[in-house]
């Protein structure tokens, strides 16, 4: 899953909520230097990316655009499930996207100051743009996914790739993406809370 579903995820807890984004930029020596709800916070997101990655639903998902997208699949439907989230919040949440999107802002930039040099930045970023809010448009995710095209062209150069242009084929197959996401995300929004318990030791 991607930031919006992580953060819902592990809402209303700040450290899991920093957790759930510092994840993807913390290296192994900076986990062990944040504090136990945000080191909590990493072992959430992970365990939300394995039932993710492992879930059938998912693969059906990821299988309808794979012909084309190979390995980068399943970085774009992270992604598109995000928009189908944002687009459909009011599903999962009594909260406006607004209002839960300044909350998480809010909480994300109390901790910049202890957050690792590269997610200090990426948060500073995304609470600029207005990422999540942004999320429930379908411009915002073409943005979404070349801002990642970009990352992944710094870091593996002869991995270049412009996932953007898988818009117009996530468009034509919105309905039956919409379908996966809504059977899946109820399923994992009962494994989060069954393993947040876990992590409290409840």
């Amino acid at each position: 899953m991607n930031f919006l579903a992580h953060l819902h995820l592990a809402d209303p807890e700040p450290g899991l909520m920093l957790g759930g984004i510092v994840a993807d930029f913390a290296r192994p020596a900076e986990l062990a230097t944040l504090a136990p709800e945000v080191q909590d916070g990493v072992r959430l997101h992970r365990l939300i990316d394995s039932f993710t990655d492992s879930h059938p639903i998912v693969r059906g998902s990821v299988a309808r655009i794979a012909a084309e997208y190979h390995w980068f699949s399943g970085i774009i439907i992270d992604i598109y499930y995000d928009h189908i989230l944002a687009r459909d919040w009011s599903s999962y949440s009594p909260e406006r996207l607004e209002s839960f999107a300044a909350r998480a802002y809010a909480t994300l930039e109390q901790i910049l100051p202890y957050a690792p040099d590269e997610a200090a930045g990426f948060i500073r970023s995304f609470v600029e743009d207005n990422r999540l809010v942004r999320y429930a448009t379908a411009e915002g995710i073409e943005d979404t996914l070349a801002r990642v095209s970009r990352r992944i062209a710094r870091r593996i150069p002869k991995n270049a790739v412009r996932l953007e242009l898988a818009m117009p084929g996530l468009i034509a197959k919105d309905a039956r993406l919409t379908a996966d996401f809504h059977a899946f995300y109820a399923e994992l929004m009962a494994f989060a809370a069954r393993s947040r318990r876990d992590l409290a030791g409840l």
